[in-house]
């Protein structure tokens, strides 16, 4: 099986910032499958534009930004959500300029980190809130997609793919300022989640229809399917690092079908893919009438013979409980988790019985 990571440069678009956007994408690990790091809607009469967020002040997901990355000539476009006025998490490979984990150097020229902010109270306003970061963290242990950080040859890692992004100044007051799901509620098989980012979307027939745009946010919705462990412990013990969901419809129930993993297949206009340029943006549990932030967004799959981002694809991204020492570390302490709950992790209903929550590492080597 031929592993691959795709990076798909795209011509200039109006987006009030005069620059050039590529969309970061990635490689494979469920045998037969190609990854790929979307909101993408369900079939039609379904379509992206029924996603689209309003992009206002009373919008849920306000806080929720585009982010813009510059180096060596090239502009890239993630997703990343705020998690404290002047911090914003993403996805690791967003700042890494190699591919084996090189983070941006923001002292080199032509060289910068960018978020973008489209919360203000006039939404057609090109001085919306576009602040430059003034530092940037990577994860410790990521060392580039699908690398891990001890010497295998059979071991394929998409763990530890998260970073922070920090601020020159504080974020609008218009913006919401997520807080991190408990580590100690957990999430299991089955638990509902909704997913929202500026990537690529389309719908589930015909796949990726249009490209990302800093000033498009779309949301969607799925549930989290299986888990890897730590990367670090062979995956055999330790947090649940790594989630999972398969894009259902249309017939197509990849995780049942393939792993017995039978979980909640959502309504036409709830279900939903991730894209190119949704890397790093968020994953959110709602409970208690808010949402918090469980996972932000980092791989897609697809299949031989599958349209990319069409029905029967997977995709996924990082717990962020995992990874809360981390977090705390490269905000400063800034992030805000909440106090333990006593209430039970609500989830969505189960089509399966004594499944483990977490995925069985599935062993996948380039060719």
């Amino acid at each position: 099986m031929k592993l691959r990571k795709v990076c798909t440069v795209l011509a200039a678009l109006p987006l009030l910032l005069g620059i050039t956007a590529a969309s970061s994408a990635h490689a494979s690990v469920i045998p037969g499958s190609t990854l790929s790091p979307l909101i993408v809607a369900g079939a039609p009469p379904d379509s992206p534009g029924n996603r689209v967020d309003a992009n206002t002040p009373a919008s849920a997901f306000s806080g929720v930004v585009s982010i813009n990355i510059r180096y060596d000539g090239q502009s890239f476009i993630c997703s990343g959500t705020l998690v404290s006025k002047r911090d914003v998490v993403t996805a690791g490979h967003c700042i890494d300029t190699n591919g084996n984990g090189k983070i941006i150097d923001l002292n080199k020229p032509g060289s910068d980190v960018r978020v973008v902010f489209n919360s203000q109270p006039n939404p057609g306003d090109p001085g919306r809130a576009i602040i430059t970061a003034t530092s940037v963290s990577m994860n410790p242990n990521y060392q580039g997609f699908g690398n891990c950080p001890y010497a295998t040859t059979t071991d394929f890692c998409l763990n530890d793919d998260i970073a922070v992004v920090t601020m020159g100044q504080d974020a609008p007051d218009t913006a919401k300022i997520f807080k991190a799901w408990d580590p100690s509620m957990g999430v299991d098989t089955g638990q509902l989640i909704t997913m929202v980012g500026y990537g690529r979307s389309g719908d589930g027939i015909a796949g990726y229809t249009t490209g990302p745009d800093f000033r498009i946010k779309r949301s969607g919705q799925n549930v989290m399917d299986l888990f890897d462990l730590d990367d670090e412990q062979h995956f055999a013990s330790g947090p649940q690092e790594v989630w999972y969901a398969d894009f259902d419809g249309n017939g197509q129930d990849t995780f049942c079908t393939l792993l017995g993993v039978c979980t909640q297949i959502l309504a036409n206009d709830k279900e939903a893919n991730i894209g190119g340029g949704d890397s790093g943006g968020p994953s959110f549990i709602f409970y208690d009438n808010d949402y918090y932030l469980v996972g932000n967004n980092t791989f897609g799959g697809t299949f031989s013979g599958q349209t990319p981002g069409s029905f029967g694809t997977y995709f996924g991204g990082m717990v962020v409980g995992a990874y809360m020492d981390y977090l705390e570390s490269a905000t400063n302490g800034r992030i805000d988790v909440p106090e333990p709950s006593t209430g039970a992790l609500l989830l969505t209903a189960l089509g399966i019985f004594g499944f483990a929550a977490r995925r069985r590492k599935l062993e996948a080597t380039a060719a």
